[in-house]
């Protein structure tokens, strides 16, 4: 259980530094998305999301280990997806 919750953690860092380098892109489709829920809850209501995906996970994991580090691994595999296409598309 504790080296899901590290390994768990340890990916929650990489979400952390992918989610700010999304934040801080000029990139218009992020802006676009972003600013509707921004006007609303402020601007940093993504990071409070990103926080609460990671406790979610870590609470899953001390129940069964193996779903919250499936369930948090599969979110990371798509987070750097995503991050990869945002970041390397041509603008």
């Amino acid at each position: 259980m504790w080296i899901a919750i590290i390994a768990i953690f340890c990916a929650g860092v990489g979400n952390f530094a992918m989610h700010r380098a999304f934040m801080e892109s000029d990139d218009p489709l992020i802006r676009q998305m972003v600013q509707p829920l921004a006007e609303r809850a402020g601007p940093n209501i993504t990071y409070l999301f990103e926080f609460l995906l990671l406790v979610g996970a870590m609470a899953i994991a001390t129940r069964n280990w193996f779903t919250g580090l499936l369930l948090y691994g599969l979110y990371t595999i798509f987070n750097a997806m995503a991050f990869s296409w945002v970041m390397h598309r041509p603008r």
